[in-house]
């Protein structure tokens, strides 16, 4: 019979425990992810469940100290500044590569909302696609979701008609566009008058449990099966006579 306690196999005992520890975790953290991912979906339909409010209303609930959550509804009024619109870099829609398009809507008290508008193809930002986008001009009302600024922005190289940046980190939009913005930004959802083909509006997310659980089943499986072919490899060469 072979012993098992020499040296060589002490150190290949030890690594099949880690793997195992290792992928146990990894299960478990999986599972972590789901609960995580259940609770966010819970708030974002919380938020869009909500009435829609003007999105003033929402401003000053900032500017109190009692923000909304991100994906509330709300309502936009006021007029497109065309001259002061932007992209958002590297935005897929249906696996398509392109941008988001942003303008902000000048408010009654001046204020400037930037409102993302839709997607728009790579081919329309290299100026190969002719479709035109319409901005309305005077007075237009968006429905659409609110979203705080998202940390971590830059300035991009643009295009001679739009500056860009990679995210909406309204401190690094307002320097992009070269005016100051308010501390909120509306995912467009609907527009009075409405849009015509470009941009295409961003739906909302798909709120689904994602594929942790079966990850999770999965390390778990990968962990109970290394026990049992560990097993299996020690119970054959235990039979086997000693070199």
């Amino acid at each position: 019979m072979r012993t098992f306690l020499s040296p060589k196999w002490l150190l290949s005992h030890l690594f099949v425990v880690f793997m195992v520890a290792l992928m146990t975790s990894l299960g478990f953290w999986q599972l972590s992810r789901l609960a995580e991912r259940k609770d966010n979906n819970e708030l974002i339909r919380a938020a869009a469940a909500a009435p829609a409010a003007p999105v003033e209303d929402l401003l000053a609930d900032v500017a109190a100290g009692d923000p909304p959550l991100d994906h509330h509804s709300v309502v936009v009024s006021g007029s497109y500044r065309a001259d002061l619109s932007f992209l958002v870099a590297n935005r897929t829609f249906d696996s398509q590569p392109g941008s988001w398009l942003a303008t902000p809507i000048e408010l009654d008290n001046g204020e400037l909302v930037v409102v993302a508008r839709g997607w728009v193809p790579r081919l329309w930002v290299a100026g190969s696609d002719p479709r035109p986008i319409d901005t309305p001009v005077g007075p237009v009302e968006v429905t659409g979701r609110i979203f705080a600024s998202v940390g971590g922005g830059r300035i991009g190289t643009g295009t001679d008609d739009f500056p860009e940046v990679n995210r909406i980190d309204l401190e690094v939009v307002a320097e992009a566009i070269g005016a100051p913005v308010a501390a909120r930004w509306v995912q467009l959802g609907e527009q009075t008058p409405a849009q015509t083909d470009l941009p295409v509006p961003v739906p909302p997310p798909v709120l689904d449990d994602g594929p942790h659980l079966s990850y999770a089943f999965q390390w778990f499986f990968f962990s109970v099966g290394t026990v049992v072919a560990y097993v299996l490899i020690l119970r054959r060469r235990a039979s086997q006579p000693d070199a």
